[in-house]
């Protein structure tokens, strides 16, 4: 399927197939997570976001998230069958904690696919994290390849009946910076697209995450809501986005 074009299609728990445009999906993580903009999303979407979270401690503590138009997790994954569900990883936590925290969430869920959300890393620790571990696995959560292969790995052995892939929200982050040092890119710094150590603005920023979890979704790319972004930047970051889609199908099945 061509997931450009919005055409991925999900097997639901009474058999029927349902396109992702019109699926029920359900986001947890933390304000990388509000960072992709989950009410803009299509379909039947629900979230629960606590801000600056590591996994372990949303699963821990669930009872009071700090975006108050959450749905408890326990509640939404227990009473409601979604067919994609996107988990963010963030700093404070390990593999091992990892592995079991996304098990934990999805014990109840045997038929939705899971999108393992990388979020990013904080500005100034980027191009480091990128660097020193794109290309090695690792105990401890960094923003690198790595670490998401390790886990996608852990989760794929434990559930081998379950679909697992990742969105590629960091790898677009190095797409821009690669533009950048070769001189191809409409933005100056990568910090351009933050909006203080870690988040990004509202504009940029945002368009490009929110279409990142788009694509990790299966949906459509959209601009609702963008309309201050200039065309030729709308344009520029189309392109990264394709890159990161690309390099998506081409990499690992990861």
């Amino acid at each position: 399927m061509n997931r450009l074009m919005g055409f991925l299609f999900v097997l639901v728990s009474a058999g029927s197939i349902v396109s992702a445009e019109e699926g029920k999906v359900f986001l947890l993580g933390n304000s990388l997570t509000w960072d992709t903009v989950p009410a803009k999303l299509d379909g039947d979407v629900q979230w629960h976001v606590d801000c600056g979270k590591s996994l372990p401690y949303i699963v821990d503590n669930p009872s009071d998230p700090c975006v108050k138009s959450s749905t408890l997790w326990p509640k939404a994954l227990q009473e409601k069958q979604y067919d994609v569900i996107s988990i963010q990883v963030h700093y404070g936590s390990t593999l091992k904690e990892d592995v079991a925290s996304v098990l934990k969430l999805i014990e109840n869920q045997p038929n939705a696919r899971v999108v393992i959300h990388t979020g990013w890393a904080r500005s100034i620790e980027r191009s480091a994290e990128w660097s020193n571990g794109s290309n090695a696995s690792s105990v401890t959560m960094k923003h690198h390849r790595g670490y998401f292969d390790a886990l996608l790995t852990n989760l794929r052995s434990s559930r081998p009946e379950q679909e697992f892939s990742r969105s590629y929200a960091m790898d677009l982050l190095q797409v821009v910076a690669t533009d950048i040092q070769s001189g191809e890119s409409r933005i100056g710094s990568v910090n351009e697209l933050y909006r203080d150590a870690i988040h990004m603005n509202v504009v940029t920023g945002r368009y490009l995450m929110h279409n990142a979890m788009r694509d990790a979704l299966g949906q459509q790319r959209s601009a609702s809501g963008f309309e201050k972004l200039k065309p030729q930047i709308k344009s520029y970051l189309d392109s990264v986005l394709d890159r990161g889609l690309n390099q998506e199908k081409t990499s690992s099945g990861n």
